[in-house]
């Protein structure tokens, strides 16, 4: 047993999914460690993500991650030997799809065009991130599949979509947000949650503690965690959030605050 799976597995009581992910981040830098190249693993999760940091000093290699823009939640890592002597850049693509006709273009979601996606067969672990701005949708994804997409999907529901190639590096784009407002009982992770995704404190805990929750990209189970403005908070199967102010106590002495809904 090497040494990553001989502390993830007994000092983090991994279980097996998780100790399956980390020995793939092992073999995958020391095979570029003996090799002497870069090697890449296909776009994490956020869960997948946090084991990486968790684990990464005690890898063969140093690790890089890239999504195809600042701030990306879905992230490739690439295990760099520390003897390089070439350039290298992430296989990542940009696919920047808009309506053949905007008139008669419908009002997408993410879910929309992630399950057009893979309705053609691809694995979700080649897709990046989703990002739309006005009717543009812009999809990161694996290079190696890239041009199966660009040419397979035409169809989003009932909406006649066209595509053009990018490389990630090429493409400048960020996300769009909604504004939202709200008062919490107390400046703590599981008041937030409660009102953002309309669960009673209760559920909002056992939500936190199924380790359903990232701050600025780290997995936090501390449900009575204080939120800082600026923080970026991911919820699964909800969706991300940037804490943009926490402002002072309400007549009833609560605490209101902004924040913004990633679109």
């Amino acid at each position: 047993m090497h040494l990553t799976s001989l502390v993830f597995r007994q000092v983090f009581k991994m279980n097996r999914d998780d100790y399956d992910v980390t020995r793939r981040f092992e073999d995958l830098s020391n095979q570029a460690d003996r090799k002497g190249i870069v090697l890449f693993s296909d776009f994490l999760n956020m869960n997948e993500i946090n084991l990486l940091l968790q684990c990464k000093d005690v890898l063969a290699t140093r690790v890089t991650l890239f999504g195809g823009y600042e701030g990306a939640e879905r992230q490739m890592v690439a295990f760099q030997p520390d003897a390089l002597y070439y350039n290298w850049e992430f296989p990542i693509s940009c696919i920047q799809y808009r309506p053949v006709s905007e008139k008669f273009a419908q009002d997408l979601s993410h879910r929309d065009v992630l399950g057009a996606i893979m309705h053609l067969g691809i694995e979700r672990s080649l897709i990046g991130d989703i990002l739309f701005q006005k009717k543009e949708i812009f999809v990161f994804c694996h290079q190696k599949i890239s041009s199966y997409l660009l040419e397979e999907l035409s169809q989003i529901k009932r909406t006649q979509v066209i595509g053009q190639m990018h490389m990630a590096q090429e493409v400048s784009v960020s996300p769009e947000f909604e504004d939202a407002r709200g008062n919490i009982s107390s400046n703590r992770l599981d008041a937030f949650v409660s009102h953002v995704c309309r669960l009673s404190r209760s559920k909002a805990t056992e939500y936190i503690l199924a380790e359903n929750v990232f701050i600025d990209g780290k997995m936090i189970s501390n449900y009575s965690a204080k939120l800082l403005e600026g923080n970026i908070i991911s919820l699964r199967g909800y969706g991300k959030i940037r804490v943009t102010e926490i402002g002072g106590m309400t007549k009833k002495g609560r605490i209101w605050l902004s924040y913004q809904w990633y679109k």
